[in-house]
């Protein structure tokens, strides 16, 4: 029986141990209810508008992925309700993953600083949730896989400091000081330092403004392209690429060629020059001459914006990008971050009403022209520097379409923030309004792509924008469309029923 006393000491402490143990769970467990609980309420308003700040969303996806994974773990199974059964739907790390690369990516774009982010606050949105050190552990981990060095190395420092700061826990804190290593050793960080320099400045700056923009127009914080703008010597060209063949965040858009200033020529005006306007002109403010750029206002209808965005919307899917290099084909890329649908005429009587409507504006033929493609850029969004001319055309669209003339982008919805279209060799940057369009001409009077129209998306930072395109190929265009005298010499519109 005197052994037992050693046996209960034993026990005691046993228990002792399980239930500090427990509780320790149980704190993990209450923390989680309780973020949850904050997150819930702080979204209660207008769901949409909250998640539109992608530093929301990140901890939205971050919460119920790698937070509610330990969760799991710590309370040994699943609760047995409707979780189990499975009539939950939860992200997961792919999703995780890419919320946390669009909001590196915007960070990298517009030159956010981290201490800005952390406390939620970004352009265009109202001021999101503040990041835990548990929040900004995850973003390193996310920048530092993603090859992000620097962004990586901001990231943990802050999550460091934040965790000292307030005693927070850190999931796997001991992986800090892994990933901090690379500070010392800068291995990547040059490298890192020059993909960064180069984002476009376009993306930062204001439509229109035919000069670049002195250093106090730029807010602290972007200051730091401009610098690089200010001080760099970059190559007299830059060669003609295509979507798919960028292995790094948008060519140099700080270009010498920014320099060059708009022409004396360009005016807004209306446009009636088709029976079809001549009730309702079209509003057309001019952006470039040769090669001819377009923005027209009012194009088309909030109740038609409604119809094709319903349209698109369960035939959504992730953009895919020409393959040049590897064989024709297509694949996913991180070049392109958006979701697409194509509409035809035979979907809804809407679709030939828009071709004719389009038609009478810009005076081309739609008989060779592509199929409507509808686009939404999300949290991040984006597409690289591009040419919409292709190499191969008749691998994709036969001998008889030819390549593409013109382009005409509508914009379906308005951005919060971001989600320009840059020309970054003419030192266009065009800001989305709901409505309006824009037109250009691809290719000069020789049939090759006219390195001016190289163009980009820039990452959505907050909302979500709704683009529709149109191609217009040659065929069709040889009665509409006038040579310039010389070969290299842009297109220049025939209008039928323009008036000499």
């Amino acid at each position: 029986m005197e052994t037992l006393l050693d046996t209960q000491k034993v026990l005691v402490e046993t228990l002792n141990g399980y239930i500090e143990s427990t509780e320790r769970k149980l704190d993990k467990i209450k923390k989680l209810q309780s973020s949850l609980i904050h997150v819930q309420n702080a979204s209660s308003g207008n769901f949409q508008e909250f998640v539109s700040n992608p530093i929301n969303a990140f901890v939205l996806i971050k919460k119920f992925t790698v937070d509610w994974d330990e969760a799991r773990t710590v309370m040994s199974c699943q609760p047995s309700n409707e979780i189990a059964a499975g009539n939950v739907v939860f992200p997961d790390q792919d999703d995780l993953s890419g919320a946390a690369k669009a909001l590196l990516r915007v960070q990298q774009t517009y030159s956010l600083e981290t201490d800005y982010l952390s406390e939620g606050k970004i352009l265009g949105a109202a001021n999101g949730l503040p990041l835990s050190a548990d929040d900004c552990f995850e973003l390193g981990r996310q920048a530092f896989h993603a090859g992000f060095y620097d962004s990586a190395i901001s990231w943990l420092e802050l999550s460091q400091q934040k965790q000292f700061e307030n005693g927070s826990d850190i999931r796997n804190s001991s992986e800090i000081l892994t990933y901090l290593a690379i500070k010392r050793k800068r291995i990547y960080a040059p490298r890192q330092q020059s993909s960064a320099a180069r984002f476009h400045v376009r993306c930062q700056t204001r439509q229109s403004s035919g000069r670049i923009p002195g250093k106090s127009s730029f807010p602290k914080h972007l200051r730091g392209p401009y610098e690089y703008f200010r001080r760099s010597h970059l190559p007299e060209a830059l060669p003609v690429q295509h979507a798919g063949s960028f292995s790094e965040s948008f060519l140099p858009l700080v270009k010498i060629f920014a320099m060059k200033s708009y022409s004396s020529n360009l005016k807004c005006h209306l446009q009636s020059h088709h029976p079809y306007l001549l009730l309702q002109p079209v509003k057309e403010e001019q952006l470039w001459d040769e090669p001819k750029i377009s923005l027209f206002y009012d194009i088309i209808s909030d109740r038609e914006i409604n119809i094709m965005k319903s349209l698109a919307l369960p035939a959504l899917k992730r953009a895919e990008v020409a393959e040049y290099n590897a064989g024709l084909g297509h694949r996913v890329s991180d070049t392109r971050v958006t979701k697409i649908a194509w509409l035809r005429e035979m979907d809804h009587p809407l679709i030939p009403k828009m071709y004719h409507r389009i038609e009478a504006i810009t005076g081309l033929s739609s008989s060779s022209a592509e199929p409507f493609q509808m686009a939404n850029y999300g949290l991040g969004g984006h597409f690289h520097l591009h040419m919409d001319v292709l190499p191969d055309t008749e691998t994709y669209f036969g001998p008889e379409m030819g390549n593409r003339v013109a382009t005409w982008l509508t914009y379906l919805s308005d951005v919060s923030g971001g989600g320009a279209t840059v020309f970054p060799r003419l030192n266009i940057t065009v800001w989305p309004k709901k409505g309006s369009a824009l037109f250009w001409h691809n290719v000069k009077s020789n049939g090759i792509g006219d390195i001016l129209t190289l163009h980009g998306a820039c990452p959505v930072v907050t909302g979500s924008k709704w683009v529709t395109n149109v191609w217009f190929h040659e065929r069709g265009q040889e009665f509409r469309l006038k040579c310039g005298i010389h070969p290299e010499s842009s297109l220049l519109p025939t209008h039928a029923f323009e008036k000499s």
